[in-house]
């Protein structure tokens, strides 16, 4: 990872609030967020990152267990960043996540689903939003499991043609979504201000390709992986361990 600022981007989300049903029992008395990588939880390991890249702003949506979270990390600032929390008593999904934190919303931002590790230079992804100019940029990778991920289409402008919500196919490629966005606020105005669950691959992404937003597909090998099963756990535990 890089240690080079980023001035003009400060804010970051987290999504935190799944209650980790295919990682039990494991996440039975324990936020899948907090489940531990080389003696801390997986939110510090995302924290740390973001912060190194002085993203120091961070939304946490919270639903399991959510005093877990709040009494280990505070208000964040023994980890040099500034958290604002949202409670979700009912799922909003991925994309209504974000109401809970609209009104500071207010600039460029980047979302992340808390249970991805991730080593990507968000400094490096930050500057290719913005050569893009693009309204909303999704980092894809290449999935050996396509039966298990979103898949993404890119023309050959790695502007996004269209997304296909898991369980994907082989017909549509091999780029899967890799749960990590840089994107703009106007993207609020395709979620509803309400209660509802709203999801960026089913709900808002498809909306936006329609009405010709730009969307782009930052393409990478740099390492960022899932831990939502017991398997992927163990795995990825494995290997950062072994470092």
């Amino acid at each position: 990872m890089t240690n080079k600022p980023l001035s003009d981007m400060r804010k970051a989300v987290i999504l935190c609030a799944g209650p980790g049903t295919r990682l039990r029992p494991l996440t039975q008395c324990c936020p899948k967020v907090m489940l531990p990588f080389n003696g801390k939880p997986l939110l510090e390991h995302h924290l740390n990152w973001l912060e190194s890249h002085d993203i120091k702003e961070i939304y946490i949506n919270l639903h399991h267990l959510p005093d877990v979270v709040t009494g280990y990390f505070g208000d964040g600032s023994q980890f040099e960043v500034q958290i604002t929390y949202s409670f979700e008593e009912k799922l909003r999904g991925t994309a209504g996540a974000l109401n809970g934190f609209r009104a500071c919303l207010d600039e460029t931002f980047l979302v992340h689903y808390g249970d991805v590790y991730s080593e990507l230079d968000v400094t490096k992804m930050l500057r290719f939003h913005r050569r893009m100019n693009a309204t909303a940029t999704l980092v894809v990778h290449p999935t050996d499991r396509p039966h298990d991920s979103d898949i993404v289409v890119l023309d050959k402008y790695a502007r996004v043609i269209s997304v296909h919500h898991k369980p994907g196919s082989s017909r549509y490629g091999n780029l899967g979504n890799a749960a990590c966005y840089i994107l703009e606020p106007r993207i609020l105005s395709y979620i509803p201000d309400e209660e509802d669950e709203f999801d960026f691959i089913q709900d808002v992404f498809p909306q936006m390709i329609s009405a010709g937003e730009a969307l782009y597909g930052y393409y990478t090998n740099e390492f960022l992986q899932d831990m939502g099963t017991t398997d992927r756990y163990q795995k990825l535990k494995r290997r950062l361990e072994s470092r």
